[in-house]
């Protein structure tokens, strides 16, 4: 191209006015087909973009993350048949195995339990073939909650348990497994498990934690108010009311700005724990503030939440309330729609 000619498009398009080549042609030659190896500078991309789309998923909810992930996983995926040495072929699986996760459970996040699954089998996969034995039972975790989700909790358990089975993994990991074990028995109504995997979760608290953690379990497992929310959830799911009170006041006492989804899902519960205990004030209270945070993120599990908190109030004569609320949820999800 001339240099006039070069000049002369800069000079549109620092004005919004270029006329540009079409996208797809733009982007030719960006797909990382020509890389002859790979090496560490690729594979810090990839755990890049996981913690990118981490970020995104735990403040927006999964349809966000989802729709900027799929791009990223194909193009790590492809880096897998470049020649690369043993190691960077081992940080490079677990880096995938995490970017898939977070793709898998933000899908999972939107709606889609079938997708979901595919994708974290392939998360599975991968994880398993790098050497963080903490991310394979994570993996096996979130592909436990889908699997209960779509109505086979006694699967879900008992893929909890083959995670389980890895001496290898951290007594924070080994907490944060029998907390979500506790609610699959939940649903399975199976409350004496479930309560002895509280049990056991509590006892693996108790345990020296990891002098230190990968980046995605910093912003995860091991951050900040996760334990008491797992718990809190599980024993909510148990009917431990006074037990889930406790923890989820904790969780949301402790848990950092970025974790808005588990937030949620924690005050969501706490306003029905409210209702429950004929607290009306501070039910209320915590039910407009849940709708309030609930701006802007996108999760069918939050929706579903949020469901549960206007039902809990009808149920105990806050009609006002419900309808309050309800027309909040509606109207944000017409603004959401028309965005």
């Amino acid at each position: 191209m001339k240099r006039r000619n070069v000049l002369g498009i800069i000079a549109a398009a620092s004005v919004g006015s270029a006329a540009l080549e079409p996208l797809a042609r733009l982007l030719d030659g960006l797909d990382g087909k020509d890389l002859t190896s790979v090496g560490i500078a690729e594979v810090q991309a990839v755990e890049a973009a996981a913690d990118l789309y981490t970020r995104m998923d735990l403040a927006h909810g999964g349809s966000m993350a989802a729709a900027m992930a799929r791009g990223s996983l194909s193009w790590a995926i492809e880096l897998l048949d470049r020649p690369m040495t043993p190691p960077v072929r081992e940080r490079l699986s677990s880096a995938i195995g995490l970017l898939a996760d977070r793709l898998g459970w933000a899908i999972y996040d939107a709606g889609d339990t079938a997708k979901a699954s595919r994708v974290l089998t392939l998360a599975l996969d991968n994880a398993a073939r790098g050497t963080d034995r903490d991310l394979r039972a994570h993996v096996m975790l979130d592909l436990s909650t889908v699997v209960t989700d779509s109505g086979r909790p006694s699967e879900g358990v008992e893929i909890l348990r083959l995670a389980l089975g890895d001496e290898r993994i951290s007594s924070a990991e080994r907490a944060n497994l029998h907390a979500v074990a506790a609610r699959h028995c939940a649903a399975a109504h199976d409350r004496p498990a479930g309560l002895r995997h509280v049990d056991l979760a509590e006892e693996a608290l108790t345990r020296p934690q990891p002098a230190s953690s990968p980046d995605w379990a910093r912003r995860i497992t091991v951050s900040p108010g996760h334990h008491d929310s797992a718990l809190g959830l599980a024993l909510f799911a148990l009917g431990e009311d006074t037990r889930a009170r406790e923890r989820l006041s904790s969780a949301m006492v402790r848990l950092d700005s970025g974790r808005t989804r588990t937030g949620l899902r924690c005050r969501t519960r706490l306003a029905t724990l409210h209702m429950r205990a004929g607290d009306l004030e501070h039910g209320e209270r915590e039910a407009r503030r849940a709708v309030q945070d609930a701006t802007g993120v996108r999760s069918r599990r939050i929706s579903g939440d949020l469901q549960m908190m206007v039902t809990s109030a009808r149920a105990h004569g806050m009609n006002g309330l419900a309808d309050e609320l309800t027309h909040a949820i509606a109207q944000e999800a017409t603004t959401s729609a028309d965005a």
